[in-house]
């Protein structure tokens, strides 16, 4: 846990609670002012009726009116900033929380696990207390999409992680962004998927409407004319019957292009209006970092107007076109003004203008969306990250005092790291329960944090970027047919074929060919490192199996022994959790199940 950070939260809810507590008597004042004044306005009416020479009563009146109206409207902005107030408040209290390892209520993105099925199983990137739950801060739902890609495809390229982590530096200093952003997502949650709706409307053909442009104009004029010539009696009355069949006429034209456009768009509103405020908190902050600037550089189109003016156009638009859900109040303003087909026409020359921007300002609102996960996660950890280095040359892993983010720092073990070239095998053996699996999943999940500019959790790291790929927790299929032996042979098989392409691959295998009996698994395992070193790989293998070991006594310039140790204690086994140097010595299995009475 981190103390500068618990402070920071804990004296912004303070702040945020006297604000609110502030808020509230503004409240109070203002209900007993609109009491008081809407009283005084009826009290100097009845006077008024009673006393028809005193004109300073209808003075009072007018002005007790006015203010009562006036208390009305600062009542409604106060409520909105009320509600925006309080969700600031929610903001830092659930970070205090993350920073007490309580996220169980916060999006596990289990549906997210399907983008790379392996990496998410064998590392916990996905479900619950994973490392996506643990980062996860978005409000969009591609932005959701974005941070669960990032965390299965990441960038190999130096410059690209080097200005990911100048720009997660950035966001993370920039506390008052990070809690506005989060705070105006809390309004409202996007749960469809109005952005794919969006992209395929504006994908969509035109609707034919802007032929009509002329009549839409005049039509309403022609309207108040005639209705001005039936007043003067030039026209008589029934007349006005014809006008009506014309406007019906043109609306029923295009009535089935205006039912397709409002389902594409129909109730997406209030999503648009979140857009826009997050899009607002984007254009108004001014950014260092290059690949911040890049981001916010899509949104100004305008010189003058950046994205948000214009989604603020089109939500309006929205809300006009959701108008179609009162039939009495559709029909009235389509027999005045052919109100769809004008909504229609404004949304058609909207999409005309924007077709080609849009996606850009919503790839940039995404980014920013995914990214404020790991601007928090550098925030709250401060005094444990560290941005790491990228190694050039030969491939290289260095790091002291790795630990996993998922472990609260008061029970973390953290080991130190060091493999460099090709090939490299990385032997860890140990007893059950000793911290050999916990390790690979520290090693890996650090490095995917790093490749996405992100700080590792370390005190010093430096790495190669690099392909992770893992076999770790295999699964049989019944509905494949496939033995579990079998589908670890699959997997296998895959990492031998992405190695022989990609030599800047790590690969990472947890107690292998367990499907099998204890000779023919120890031959497979050895057969199958010594192919990886034919490869040119770079493995890390956790095992029981302390023959492996003995694989650095043949090829001492590859293979590297680490392993985890267990002491006896009286009758309770002790794990320290670090790891040493050699093959494991203790092992623990048959105690353990002496203990458990097993056996």
């Amino acid at each position: 846990m981190t103390q500068s950070s618990m402070s920071y939260y804990k004296s912004r809810i303070i702040l945020l609670e006297k604000e609110t507590e502030k808020l509230k008597r503004r409240f109070k004042f203002l209900f007993f002012a609109r009491i008081g004044f809407f009283l005084m306005f009826l009290t100097s009416l009845v006077l008024f009726t009673t006393r028809p020479e005193a004109a300073w009563l209808v003075v009072l009146s007018i002005i007790s009116l006015l203010i009562f109206l006036r208390a009305v409207v600062v009542d409604l902005k106060l409520v909105k900033q009320q509600k925006l107030l309080s969700n600031r408040l929610l903001v830092n209290q659930r970070e205090l929380r993350v920073l007490s390892y309580d996220f169980a209520d916060m999006d596990e993105g289990e549906d997210l696990s399907s983008i790379n099925p392996h990496l998410a199983g064998d590392f916990d990137l996905f479900g619950s207390h994973s490392l996506f739950q643990y980062l996860n801060r978005t409000i969009t739902k591609e932005g959701r999409r974005k941070l669960g890609e990032w965390l299965c495809h990441w960038s190999k390229k130096e410059e690209e992680i080097l200005q990911r982590q100048q720009a997660v530096r950035e966001l993370s200093m920039k506390s008052e962004f990070l809690e506005n952003f989060q705070a105006f997502g809390l309004l409202n949650k996007e749960v469809g998927d109005e952005q794919q709706k969006l992209i395929k409307w504006l994908n969509e053909p035109e609707s034919g409407v802007k032929k009509l442009r002329w009549l839409l104009g005049l039509y309403p004029a022609g309207l108040l004319v005639w209705v001005g010539l039936t007043i003067f009696s030039v026209l008589p009355a029934s007349s006005l019957w014809l006008l009506v069949g014309i406007g019906w006429w043109l609306s029923t034209r295009k009535s089935k292009q205006v039912q397709i456009a409002h389902n594409s768009l129909g109730k997406s509103a209030s999503i648009f209006r979140l857009y826009e405020r997050l899009l607002i908190q984007i254009e108004n902050e001014d950014f260092d970092a290059s690949f911040l600037k890049h981001q916010k550089e899509k949104l100004l189109w305008n010189p003058k107007k950046g994205a948000s003016f214009s989604l603020k156009i089109f939500f309006r638009l929205l809300e006009r076109f959701d108008y179609r859900h009162n039939m009495i109040a559709a029909s009235i303003l389509n027999l005045l003004s052919l109100f769809d087909l004008q909504i229609l026409y404004r949304l058609e020359k909207w999409k005309e203008k924007h077709r080609e921007l849009v996606p850009r300002w919503l790839e940039s609102l995404n980014t920013f969306d995914a990214m404020i996960g790991f601007a928090r996660f550098d925030f709250n950890n401060q005094e444990h990250v560290v941005f790491p280095e990228i190694a050039t040359g030969e491939f290289s892993i260095n790091a002291k005092a790795l630990g996993h983010p998922l472990i609260p720092h008061e029970e973390r073990v953290c080991n130190d790291l060091d493999m460099q070239g090709q090939p490299r095998i990385l032997v860890v053996t140990g007893a059950n329960m000793a911290g050999k699996s916990t390790f690979l999943r520290t090693l890996a999940v650090n490095l995917i944090l790093a490749m996405n500019g992100a700080p590792a959790l370390a005190r010093s790291m430096r790495f190669t970027p690099c392909d992770i790929l893992s076999s770790i927790n295999i699964r049989d299929s019944l509905s494949h047919k496939a033995s579990y032996f079998y589908a670890e042979l699959t997997r296998i098989r895959e990492i031998i074929d992405h190695v022989q392409s990609n030599p800047k691959t790590l690969v990472v295998l947890d107690e292998i060919l367990r499907g099998t009996n204890t000779k023919d698994k120890q031959a497979g395992s050895i057969g199958l490192l010594e192919k990886m070193m034919g490869l040119n790989a770079v493995v890390v293998i956790a095992t029981h199996d302390l023959m492996i070991g003995e694989l650095e006594q043949k090829y001492p310039s590859v293979v590297m022994n680490h392993c985890f140790e267990v002491e006896l204690s009286g009758d309770e086994l002790v794990f320290d959790y670090k790891l040493k140097n050699g093959v494991s010595k203790k092992l623990n299995a048959s105690f353990l199940m002496k203990k458990m009475g097993v056996i």
